[in-house]
């Protein structure tokens, strides 16, 4: 990104627009859906092949952007405790040393794990654990899976900007995922396992939507929940089960993914992430095995 962009993207009003965007992308215009619909496609040189086509074809670029996956496109590693939980590219990884709780941005950039879920406790918790960063690119399959079996025990909004995520902002915007509007799901796993979706939203759309409160959707208007406060913790007050590789959010535009595991699962695991830093991965591929 260079200055002049930089300069111009700062002075938008990112989150009103991509909302309009947004609204634009889920409209239903006959001739005008199926033309813009079949650009988007071919612009961004999306695999249709290993998608579900609705009969008729998709209305409009939202459905587009946030197909289905044919039941047998992905392959859920069996042998892993951690799977990936979105297509994309694995651009950095990590370990939380004991008393320096940090993520790396960009090379150069380090940020705190507390500045990113703006929740001190929540980030104690996850010392001497190990972090990766995914990035998803417009082509990429959208929907997000479980990356473990487990049960969903808390979620946590934080309002925010809704910068671009991609490389050229990620080196140059200080603190860009502490900064952008995120969703964080928490999973607790067996035997003391515990670990951390981290869903960071970006400019043109910025909703992320999670399938066990559906009534939850991030850059939305009215805000389903409070743009005031830091974040808002959501518990769950019945058993939201989820088994490695099912669906549990999507993005509609956007985005990134940081997964965040505890020392727990850390130490009982293979680390495979340094295996896969700037390479692409895929939905139900083995992390952690």
């Amino acid at each position: 990104m260079n200055s002049i962009t930089y300069s111009f993207l700062r002075l938008l009003p990112k989150n009103a627009i991509s909302r309009a965007f947004g609204a634009f992308s889920r409209a239903k215009i006959p001739i005008f859906s199926r033309i813009l619909r079949y650009w988007f496609a071919k612009h961004y040189k999306i695999n249709l092949e290993e998608s579900e086509i609705p009969e008729g074809g998709f209305a409009n670029i939202h459905e587009l952007f946030t197909r289905k996956l044919k039941s047998n496109a992905r392959i859920i590693e069996d042998n892993a405790e951690v799977v990936c939980p979105v297509d994309g590219v694995l651009t950095a990884f990590g370990i939380f040393a004991s008393e320096n709780l940090e993520y790396m941005q960009a090379k150069g950039k380090y940020y705190t794990l507390e500045s990113l879920l703006r929740n001190k406790e929540l980030a104690q918790r996850f010392a001497g654990g190990v972090w990766a960063t995914i990035y998803l690119s417009p082509h990429n399959y959208h929907r997000i899976h479980s990356p473990v079996s487990g049960n969903v025990v808390n979620a946590y909004y934080c309002p925010g900007k809704l910068w671009p995520v991609n490389a050229g902002s990620v080196e140059r915007i200080e603190g860009l995922f502490s900064i952008n509007e995120r969703l964080i799901t928490q999973i607790s796993t067996y035997n003391g396992g515990e670990l951390l979706l981290v869903k960071v939203g970006a400019t043109n759309v910025g909703r992320i939507a999670v399938d066990y409160k559906k009534d939850w959707f991030t850059n939305s208007m009215p805000p389903s929940a409070s743009r005031k406060a830091l974040f808002t913790k959501w518990e769950a007050e019945q058993t939201y089960a989820y088994t490695k590789g099912q669906e549990i959010a999507r993005f509609e535009m956007g985005s990134t993914v940081i997964l965040i595991c505890n020392r727990v699962i850390f130490q009982r695991t293979k680390y495979l992430f340094a295996d896969l830093e700037g390479k692409e991965v895929l939905m139900g591929q083995g992390l952690m095995v």
